[in-house]
């Protein structure tokens, strides 16, 4: 025991670091909060004269010699479990190269305890600044009692980790302590900078949304790199790194920034760039029972139209009057009363807008806002009502943009915005118009980047619960063959299958057929003019939707589109005009490739959808009949596709079914049955 205790005193300061990493040398004395190792003075060891190793706790008035400490710390009594005490000592004197801990021990400046999830120590590096030479880092494994690092290293600050869903990554104990000790969750992998990649564990960042803060040097944007690429393939929530400002000297560091009394958090949610992650698949993760309990309600910001709380496309060809329809309907959710908006429905939420726009410049958009609210009701909520003109404020905002090649990435500026937004007050509604103008990037032709744009736009609508509307263009015709069909104004909006898919629904306008202009100004007793005239509908939706094919008339005096569905309906047309506008629309279908029969599936009754807004409610006999008058007169055939021998098709005596060399188009005879 005597021997034992001697070579225990010899080495005392590396007994004590060993015992209590948390205490601290003072002179000839060290100084813990209690034998736990918690931080604090009430617990006093000698280190010198005849007293070295000698100890009081003066909070509970507990004391004993180095053998009693040793003891007391390991939970053992020294008294009644000796022979494991003393073996205990033994081993750890036996492992530990004490020749060259003595040579280093009075270089020691501070040491720094890893813990694993259940709050035990499990390894305690230690920090030696010998004159002349560079920092040493000295890793203690507890568990195996000697100074190697394990063969896995754990990250630093595991139980915060757990306990947080925001941790910071930085370079070094040092730098995490100083964040730690300002309310921040941080990490460091063991040995910073300098630490192998593929010995750390990472898994307790999984799912968590990290944000990497690295040193000011070529070393901090190699760790960058490296982990940047282990987090993404583990499956983190969200990944930023911190690009440090261009006046901060070399090296500089997390921990440098608290000793300059930055605002950490400030700093940290302006210069943080996010990195877009497409999170791994995990079957696993979606049992069935996810899907039991209260069926969540589907809310619309506009009535069956525009769902809450995602994207939404709108599209059309140019001079269709995207960008006063939606500047409508912001001074409409802004307002607080529900009421019909331009595109028919009701705006049933309200709350705070923002508009992006990036062709109108504020006068225009002055000019605008003066016709579609003559009254000014829009100063009554000022404070939720945001129009920023990008013309006017350095002329572009970019989402997404190419670097290095093909890699698309958000732009620092985007990133600016998606914080703003993020504390904007009930938020409702955010409007890019158009969204061309916002990326940077192949959006036509690229799918990575329809698909990065839709997943990070859905992220933001998730986030602030508002609804985001994307003004798109669709293709102009040319001498193409008019839309005739949702399908086909589907197929129209541009770019890649990626943005149509990616988002939950998308409303189209187009332009309605020449020959049936005159019927509709006719009917609602209107002097026919140009680009007046359009089809709007939902084509696409994921949920419930309202997919009426409507009816809008360009306002004369504020240039809005108004829906003009129900006054069509409600017109007394006569069967005189009703046979026209068939005529008409039979003539159209057997054109586009998408023919009409008398009766059955692909019947006119059956496909009256397709048909203007006037026949859709009109019953089966009665729109039969007027086929068979129609057959009767030969005013409309029956003719056959290219290769048949069946006359079946409804046509004009002078179009290609009637011919007998009409073709479907997409499959459109198999579709219909």
């Amino acid at each position: 025991m005597l021997e034992l205790k001697t070579q225990l005193l010899q080495n005392i300061r590396s007994c004590l670091f060993h015992l209590l990493p948390r205490g601290t040398f003072r002179g000839d004395k060290f100084y813990v909060g209690d034998v736990q190792g918690n931080k604090g003075k009430s617990t006093v060891i000698e280190l010198t004269g005849e007293r070295a190793g000698l100890w009081k706790d003066f909070a509970t008035g507990e004391g004993g010699d180095i053998i009693d400490l040793w003891a007391t710390v390991h939970g053992k009594n020294a008294r009644i479990e000796f022979p494991e005490v003393m073996l205990s000592i033994s081993e750890w004197l036996g492992k530990t190269n004490f020749k060259e801990q003595r040579n280093l021990e009075q270089y020691l400046t501070c040491s720094w305890n890893y813990y694993d999830e259940n709050n035990q120590l499990i390894v305690i590096v230690y920090r030696y600044d010998p004159p002349l030479e560079k920092k040493q880092f000295k890793p203690f494994d507890v568990k195996k009692q000697r100074f190697k690092e394990p063969e896995i290293r754990p990250l630093y600050n595991i139980p915060g980790i757990l306990k947080s869903d925001k941790v910071v990554l930085v370079e070094g104990e040092k730098c995490a302590e100083a964040l730690i000790e300002k309310g921040i969750t941080a990490t460091t992998a063991m040995f910073g900078a300098n630490a192998p990649i593929d010995k750390t564990d990472w898994t307790p960042l999984k799912g968590k949304h990290i944000i990497i803060w690295p040193d000011n040097d070529e070393a901090g944007n190699k760790y960058t790199k490296n982990a940047e690429k282990r987090l993404l393939e583990l499956g983190v929530a969200s990944l930023a790194t911190l690009k440090i400002p261009p006046n901060k000297p070399k090296s500089w560091d997390a921990a440098d920034c608290v000793l300059e009394g930055i605002n950490i958090e400030e700093f940290i949610e302006k210069n943080s760039r996010k990195i877009i992650i497409k999170p791994p698949l995990d079957i696993f993760s979606w049992s069935v029972e996810r899907f039991v309990g209260p069926v969540p309600k589907q809310r619309f910001l506009v009535e069956g139209l525009f769902p809450l709380g995602v994207t939404s496309i709108l599209a059309a060809m140019g001079d269709t009057g995207k960008g006063m329809l939606l500047l409508d309907l912001a001074l409409k959710v802004a307002g607080s009363i529900d009421q019909v908006c331009g595109f028919g429905p009701l705006v049933t939420e309200h709350g705070s807008v923002v508009v992006f726009s990036a062709e109108d410049d504020t006068n225009e958009i002055h000019r605008r806002l003066e016709r579609l609210d003559p009254k000014c009701e829009r100063l009554k909520y000022k404070g939720r009502l945001f129009i920023v003109p990008l013309p006017n404020i350095g002329g572009s905002l970019t989402i997404l943009k190419n670097v290095r090649g093909k890699v698309v990435e958000i732009s620092p500026e985007f990133e600016s915005v998606m914080k703003q937004l993020s504390r904007i007050k009930d938020l409702k509604l955010i409007i890019f118009d158009p969204l061309a103008s916002f990326i940077h990037a192949d959006l036509n032709a690229d799918p990575a980047v329809g698909d990065y744009l839709m997943c990070l736009l859905s992220d933001l609508a998730c986030s602030t619960g508002a609804s985001i509307i994307t003004a798109h263009h669709m293709r102009k015709l040319k001498g193409e063959k008019p839309i005739s069909t949702v399908e086909q104004a589907r197929d129209a909006i541009r770019g890649t299958s990626a943005l149509v898919n990616g988002v939950r629904c998308s409303f189209a306008f187009w332009p309605v057929e020449d020959m049936t202009k005159p019927m509709i100004f006719r009917s609602i007793r209107k002097i026919p003019r140009q680009n007046a005239l359009f089809y709007g509908a939902v084509v696409k939706a994921n949920g419930l939707a309202d997919r009426t094919i409507r009816t809008y008339l360009r306002n004369e005096e504020t240039g809005l589109l108004e829906d003009i569905t129900e006054q069509l309906k409600a017109q007394n047309i006569s069967d005189k005009d009703l046979k026209i506008y068939l005529i008409d629309s039979i003539a159209r279908a057997a054109i586009s490739g998408h023919p009409f029969t008398h009766t059955g599936s692909a019947g006119i009754h059956k496909q009256r959808h397709r048909l203007p807004e006037v026949f859709h409610s009109m019953g089966r006999d009665r729109l039969e009949r007027i086929v068979q008058e129609l057959l009767q007169a030969k005013q409309i055939v029956k003719g056959m596709a290219n290769g048949s021998k069946e006359d079946k098709w409804l046509d004009i005596k002078t179009g290609p079914f009637a011919r007998g060399v009409g073709k479907f188009i997409h499959g459109a005879e198999k579709n219909y049955f």
